[in-house]
């Protein structure tokens, strides 16, 4: 494709132009990157009339916020939030420039291809595309719209979304809609094609493992060894199989897709085999049905002939909604007596209604678009900065909702923090088709 294809091609355009503004995040004591991508949107909205705000929480990290006026406005606030930073690339590992926004076919599809390309460029481009497109063409949204584009969600959103929550929780005022990632990609299953809408996300834990045991030379027999104390709560934890536990919203997705697989969810194995008829989407609603507690850092001793006094582990663990303080138990039965566990972050997953309006209106909306597709709830296994604005707006309806129709064969959620991310070209497209209707019509 050339520039001139791609500058007539306006949701494509801004997506290059976003990928190309590197910000990937290096954490609260990293290099700040997000306000050049800030400024670049702010200029974007500024050229239709709008009048977008920049706040820093520290100096580069940059959020922004936009309100474009509707008809009416007594109704709650449709609020579009998104995110600027991305997570690292290792630019040795790709085959193509991290930050580079190329575009090229993957032998599936033409794609955009670039560090953020999935998580979530594409979503903050398709929502700009959207709003300029309402308004130059002279279409008015009938309630208040805001844009949030924050910093810092990648790690944590200490910068971004939970600064402005406890500092500028007025950004969120009159918010009784919500629309963000992850959801609203599309998968096949049994030959139809079905989108995953993004009603509820597990809590986030993160603890610690810690030993301590007795220093010694490598030498000696020691059996007070740190490392292995933590080395075996760790093997515990990993080995656990969690049960299968379905809440409302997972049992209407597995109903729902059992239909479409045409598999009865109360015959024995039913939700595994449901499960494994989705395709790629597979590892993401394995996922949501139980509790997920993985091990993803051990850190002991410093040279290779001393047996450390100390050691400890790093576990990131997912609880389904609600269970967040019954696991506990669990957990420490598993880590046992040799070993201390330590909370050392949380926050509380939530479910959305998906009987409400705004799931209602969701689903709609996909029907006029892509008649012969079927639209389902799920519940996500990762976090996003939706956690903190519902502290703020409790009763507010939220969806992940970042409208992709994926061609047959792509893996959309393998791009994920992947090497070489890309998205098609075609999904972006039907994506600000979707929000321009969405913005309007809600």
């Amino acid at each position: 494709m050339t520039d001139a294809n791609i500058a007539a091609d306006e949701v494509v355009r801004l997506l290059v132009e976003l990928i190309r503004i590197d910000t990937r995040n290096g954490g609260m004591q990293g290099e700040a990157k997000e306000r050049p991508a800030a400024e670049w949107a702010a200029e974007l909205l500024t050229d239709v009339g709008l009048a977008p705000r920049i706040l820093e929480s520290r100096p580069g990290r940059a959020n922004l916020i936009v309100d474009i006026p509707g008809e009416n406005h007594d109704l709650p606030v449709l609020l579009l939030h998104g995110h600027l930073d991305t997570v690292a690339a290792n630019n040795s590992d790709w085959t193509v420039d991290p930050v580079g926004g190329e575009i090229k076919s993957d032998g599936i599809a033409e794609c955009v291809w670039g560090r953020g390309a999935v998580d979530m460029k594409d979503m903050v481009a398709m929502t700009l595309a959207a709003i300029r497109a309402v308004i130059r063409r002279g279409k008015r949204p009938k309630r208040d719209v805001r844009v949030i584009l924050f910093a810092d969600e990648e790690a944590g959103g200490f910068a971004g979304s939970e600064w402005i929550g406890a500092h500028h929780p007025e950004w969120f005022d009159r918010v009784g809609y919500i629309i963000s990632e992850t959801g609203g990609f599309s998968s096949y299953v049994n030959g139809k094609r079905v989108y995953y809408v993004q009603v509820g996300e597990k809590g986030t834990q993160w603890f610690k493992i810690a030993a301590q045991g007795t220093q010694s030379h490598g030498s000696q027999i020691n059996y007070d060894n740190a490392v292995v104390k933590v080395a075996r709560a760790a093997t515990r934890v990993a080995e656990y199989q969690w049960p299968v536990e379905l809440n409302p919203v997972t049992k209407l997705l597995l109903e729902r897709l059992g239909k479409i697989a045409a598999i009865n969810i109360q015959e024995p194995g039913g939700v595994e085999r449901i499960v494994d008829a989705t395709g790629f989407a597979r590892p993401w609603i394995a996922s949501t049905i139980r509790n997920t507690y993985n091990v993803s850092s051990l850190d002991a001793g410093s040279s290779v002939n001393i047996v450390p006094a100390t050691a400890e582990g790093l576990i990131d663990g997912r609880a389904l909604p609600g269970q967040e303080d019954h696991v506990l138990e669990t957990l420490r039965s598993l880590v046992g007596k040799d070993a201390q566990l330590e909370a050392i972050h949380r926050s509380t997953g939530y479910l959305s209604d998906p009987n409400g309006d705004l799931f209602d209106y969701v689903e709609h909306l996909i029907a006029d678009l892509d008649p012969e597709a079927a639209v389902v709830p799920f519940l996500s296994s990762g976090g996003t900065d939706s956690k903190a604005i519902l502290k703020v707006v409790p009763d507010a309806q939220v969806l992940g909702f970042i409208p992709l129709r994926i061609p047959e064969g792509f893996n959309y959620i393998a791009n994920f923090h992947g090497v070489d991310e890309r998205v098609p070209l075609e999904s972006v497209r039907f994506g600000e088709t979707v929000l321009e209707r969405l913005i309007v019509g809600l």
